[in-house]
C-alpha cells in the first residue's frame, strides 16, 4: 500500500469502525538493526504499512505480513494490537507505517 492509498483508506476505514473523523494519524518511521525484533503494543489505534518490505515480518492480531513467507495466502497491511516486528536482514531495514490514532470510542 502506497501513502497515498493509505490516506484515502484510512477516512473510509475508520467511519466504517464507527469512529468517523474522530481520529489522527501519525507517521511513523522504524529503523530496524539486523536482527532486531519489536513489539508495539496497539490495541486502541491501527498502523497502516505504507510499504513493502523485505526480509522482515510483521505479526499482530490482524494478521502476518512478510513477502517470504509462501505459506500464507494473504499479506496484512493493517494491523491492531500486540503487534511483533522482526527483521531478519543481516543490514539495516526501513519500516514505514502511518499510525491511526481513535481519540473518541467507537459508535455501534
Amino acid at each position: 500500500m502506497t501513502i497515498a492509498l493509505a490516506l484515502e483508506y484510512i477516512p473510509r476505514r475508520m467511519k466504517e469502525l464507527g469512529y468517523g473523523a474522530e481520529y489522527y494519524i501519525r507517521f511513523r518511521h522504524l529503523v530496524l538493526q539486523p536482527g532486531e525484533k519489536a513489539e508495539i503494543e496497539a490495541y486502541n489505534q491501527f498502523y497502516i504499512l505504507v510499504e513493502e518490505v523485505t526480509e522482515l515480518s510483521i505479526v499482530s492480531d490482524f494478521g502476518l505480513f512478510d513477502i517470504a513467507d509462501n505459506t500464507t495466502n494473504e499479506q496484512t497491511y493493517e494491523h491492531q494490537g500486540a503487534i511483533q516486528v522482526h527483521n531478519y536482514a543481516d543490514r539495516i531495514n526501513h519500516l514505514r507505517f502511518i499510525q491511526v490514532i481513535p481519540t473518541t470510542t467507537a459508535k455501534g
